[in-house]
């Protein structure tokens, strides 16, 4: 009669530690594939976007693209557009938990070198000749590299993910029209520079 009874425990037991297993690995689901926007930048009249792709030696590659379409006070127009590309290097750890407000998650600590590209034309009335109807544009092109830190972390079984970097390097631009663009933190200053972004997103 215990036997009768002791075989079936054993398979229930079985069945339910098969059954935990399966659930630990889908709560825990390693994601190799970003989406991102950075909602930041569209207070600044900029769409951007990025792509990262997890490699076999557990870095990443990123690539970001931007359009800027605007019309302001001082402004006819400003069009531009960017591209950015990092090398994502793992400094900790890929960690990977459940919590019972996230369910699974992991983080990701890293070192990126960049690049940025980046062209826009500034159009604005001429002043000084008020009844010309001839209007000044400004051609920028600017290169941007350095290096900085960065923290992503996805949550909500792995699906919703956000990234912080920050960091800096040497930006040279070369301008064709008016200097005031030049000043600091403008679009065609040239020199040391800050950096900083923060990007929301999905993993797949």
């Amino acid at each position: 009669m215990r036997k009768i009874l002791i075989i079936p425990l054993i398979f229930i037991l079985h069945t339910i530690s098969i059954y935990s297993q399966d659930e630990n690995k889908t709560l825990t689901a390693k994601r190799e594939n970003f989406l991102y926007i950075s909602p930041v930048n569209l207070f600044f009249n900029m769409l951007e976007l990025g792509y990262e792709k997890k490699l076999n030696n557990h870095n990443t590659f990123v690539f970001l693209g931007g359009f800027t379409l605007s019309k302001e006070k001082d402004l006819i127009s400003d069009i531009g557009a960017s591209g950015e590309i990092q090398y994502r290097v793992n400094l900790l750890y890929n960690k990977e938990a459940i919590s019972i407000v996230s369910k699974s998650y992991s983080t990701f600590a890293y070192f990126a070198p960049y690049f940025t590209y980046r062209y826009e034309e500034l159009t604005e009335e001429n002043y000084s000749e008020p009844f010309s109807n001839n209007n000044i544009t400004t051609f920028i092109n600017s290169y941007f590299g350095g290096a900085g830190f960065g923290f992503r972390i996805s949550g909500i079984e792995n699906r919703f993910t956000m990234n912080l970097f920050l960091g800096g390097g040497l930006k040279y631009s070369l301008v064709e029209g008016l200097d005031k663009y030049t000043d600091f933190m403008r679009a065609g200053y040239t020199g040391i520079s800050p950096k900083a972004g923060f990007q929301m997103g999905i993993a797949f």
